[in-house]
């Protein structure tokens, strides 16, 4: 199995979780799946484990890994680590396919030169997203991230420490008023693509403010948000 192959040349494509049409998604497999092909990106989704490490994963539960039905959280990472989860590829139990903490993450999208996205868990508290910032530092990461929230919370804590232009809005819907968040806080949008329309991006971009689209799995729909003028695009298997 491969990836999908665009007709256009496109620099801000970015892998959704790694890449995980191929590999089971915010694992070292997908991450390394992906740094080895040519997309610009490799996103991940932040959580955080019970004794509060950072650790990478969309879910609350190890249900959607295709285990029981446990909470992620009331786990330290030396549990977790022990969960063997499913292979995307096989359907089946691998013991080395688990979930990763986030240096791993970084210490794979740095050797392999790719921009990092991170998505950051809705539920965490403000509090357990502030060491961020010292955790790219000890990984002498500077400029190479950006990160995705949906908790305005999240937004503004971050906006203390970071620069507004490496932050993202993950907007569920847009109207005026996701709009004009955007403009006043200069924080960039990320937007599922049905509902991204081409003035969205060209009244953002009139104000210095970057678009993601995600996630697109579909050539002619990429396409189509390529000729918008989308500044990345994230997918699961299109390249």
């Amino acid at each position: 199995m491969n990836t999908i192959k665009i007709d256009k040349y496109f620099r801000g494509m970015v892998a959704h979780n790694g890449l995980s049409g191929i590999e089971t998604e915010n694992t070292i497999f997908s991450f390394l799946a992906a740094a080895n092909r040519s997309y610009f990106g490799i996103s991940c989704e932040l959580s955080v484990s019970k004794d509060n490490l950072y650790i990478v994963t969309g879910c609350d539960s190890l249900l959607k890994y295709g285990l029981l039905n446990l909470d992620i959280p009331s786990f330290s990472y030396n549990e977790l680590k022990k969960f063997a989860l499913v292979d995307r590829k096989t359907g089946n139990l691998n013991e080395f396919v688990f979930i990763p903490k986030f240096e791993d993450y970084l210490s794979i999208c740095k050797a392999y030169d790719k921009y990092m996205f991170i998505k950051i868990k809705d539920t965490l508290e403000v509090d357990q997203i502030l060491k961020i910032e010292d955790v790219l530092k000890q990984h002498d990461i500077e400029n190479e991230f950006s990160l995705i929230a949906e908790n305005k919370k999240h937004l503004q804590a971050l906006k203390k420490i970071f620069p507004t232009s490496s932050l993202y809005y993950h907007a569920r819907m847009v109207d005026d008023d996701t709009l004009d968040y955007c403009q006043k806080h200069g924080i960039n949008l990320y937007l599922d693509h049905h509902k991204l329309k081409r003035d969205h991006i060209k009244d953002l971009h009139l104000v210095g403010l970057k678009v993601i689209t995600g996630v697109v799995n579909d050539k002619d729909t990429a396409e189509k948000m390529i000729k918008y003028d989308v500044d990345f695009l994230f997918t699961n298997i299109l390249e």
